[in-house]
């Protein structure tokens, strides 16, 4: 079977989180032959991380912020149903939302070039849509204002984020976006010209996202992108083939927001019990740690307020950040870092940067944590919970669904609920090493890599047969 694996900017260009997942999928399924799609910033792709298997045929970069592809294609209809549709809230408003898309689709790529190159033109090529969007946003007086400016602004981000519309994929017998939003456009446009059924798998909710993203913008800019990206999540509910959420938080998103139940099936992360054997002893401080991508998403900032509280319990305590820093983060890992500096505990921090295996920055501490405001099923959490390490977690997505009674889970930015349940687990080595031992069990019942793979091979097949 071939399949085009489709995400946003992260495999085979960036480490970590989905991008383990996808690996675990190219490297556990060798009977896929595998066409990696991910959309970049620029025309200038980021290098490859990792040596991939002969069994990727090929990577294919699609930039939303690169050299202009334009077309003498007129788009002002398409965009102004497009426009109209995603303002609205009804199954009408939205049935107009999916028409233009779908003609944008076609327009970006003219029939003669399907399957003979890797991007079409800019899909609103010729469009006005500054005045498109003021014309719609008339028709919709509960918005809030919409001033030229805004317009100008909101105009550009929406062009660009349709340019995903024209990527050409080769011939393949599915699609997989591994996010909903621009991942999904792709798949979308897939399967309006070349009848492809799609796969669709959330590990955060994109859309929830979106709504963090967008903080700063002008009201009528925010709107805008809101809008666009609400209807266009409810569109690849209804278009999916298989929604392949990896917890039931995700499903019950997917739900609310339109998803058919029969088409929906939870499918779980997994790892590798053999790569994360569980850690035998303790580091001699009691030492809080925490792996990711420094990310605001992460909410490193909530921790180390968390591990101020904790150092003035417990004088000796340390706290261990593993994890790089993604190009465009730079300023957020500084404010951590004077964040550290301001609470006089910098001392007590180590910024200890990318680690080959989480499993290494597991064994620096007795603890491991999870600070973030957003998450599906972070594998950070059940690889911990593999390695037999007690958890801290914010209940965020599917983490408490994940943990279990194997682990203490608290609201989110409330550092110091985080610090108190540190502290529980910090001072008490008798109830740490009893969840250590029922998370461990626990990871091997429910999360294990063999499960995630033979269920994803299995739902292949039969979406493949009905090509």
């Amino acid at each position: 079977m071939r399949i085009a694996l489709i995400n946003e900017g992260t495999y085979p260009y960036a480490p970590g989180g989905v991008s383990t997942w996808c690996d675990h999928l190219v490297r556990g399924l060798p009977e896929v032959r595998w066409h990696l799609v991910s959309i970049t910033s620029g025309d200038t792709p980021p290098p490859v991380t990792a040596p991939l298997p002969s069994t990727v045929d090929a990577v294919q970069p699609v930039p939303m912020w690169g050299i202009e592809r334009p077309g003498r294609y007129k788009a002002e209809r398409a965009a102004a149903r497009m426009c109209r549709g995603m303002l609205g809230n009804t199954p009408a408003d939205l049935a107009v939302f999916a028409e233009g898309l779908r003609e944008l689709a076609f327009a970006a790529v003219p029939p003669r070039r399907w399957f003979r190159s890797p991007a079409g033109r800019h899909p609103l090529a010729g469009a006005p849509l500054t005045d498109i969007l003021l014309d719609a946003w008339a028709g919709s007086p509960a918005l809030p204002r919409l001033t030229m400016r805004d317009a100008d602004d909101a105009a550009v981000l929406l062009e660009h984020s349709v340019r995903p519309l024209a990527a050409v994929l080769p011939p393949v017998d599915l699609c997989h976006a591994n996010a909903n939003g621009l991942a999904a456009l792709i798949a979308l446009a897939s399967k309006w010209r070349d009848r492809r059924p799609f796969v669709l798998t959330e590990h955060g909710v994109y859309l929830r996202e979106r709504y963090f993203s967008t903080r700063g913008l002008a009201p009528g800019v925010k709107a805008t992108l809101l809008r666009f990206h609400r209807a266009l999540a409810k569109l690849a509910y209804a278009e999916a083939a298989l929604i392949a959420p990896v917890s039931g938080f995700n499903r019950r998103w997917a739900e609310r927001h339109g998803a058919d139940p029969a088409r929906i099936a939870v499918i779980p992360n997994g790892v590798d019990p053999g790569r994360f054997a569980p850690i035998e002893g303790e580091p001699d401080r009691p030492t809080i740690t925490w792996v990711g991508r420094v990310d605001p998403l992460k909410d490193l900032e909530t921790l180390i307020r968390a591990f101020g509280y904790v150092r003035a319990w417990l004088p000796t305590a340390r706290l261990h950040l593993a994890g790089p820093v993604p190009a465009g983060n730079e300023a957020y890992a500084a404010t951590c870092r004077k964040l550290a500096a301001d609470l006089q505990i910098a001392d007590a921090v180590t910024f200890a940067g990318e680690v080959a295996c989480s499993r290494e920055a597991f064994a620096a501490g007795h603890v491991v944590a999870l600070s973030s405001v957003s998450e599906g099923m972070p594998y950070t959490v059940i690889e911990a919970m593999m390695c037999g390490r007690a958890t801290v977690s914010t209940d965020v997505g599917g983490v408490a669904e994940a943990v279990g009674d194997t682990g203490l889970v608290v609201s989110p930015r409330d550092p110091r609920a985080f610090a108190n349940a540190c502290l529980e687990l910090l001072t008490d080595p008798a109830r740490r090493a009893d969840m250590a031992r029922r998370a461990r069990a626990r990871a091997l019942g429910e999360y294990t890599l063999d499960r995630c793979l033979s269920t994803y091979r299995g739902h292949y097949r039969r979406l493949g047969a009905l090509v």
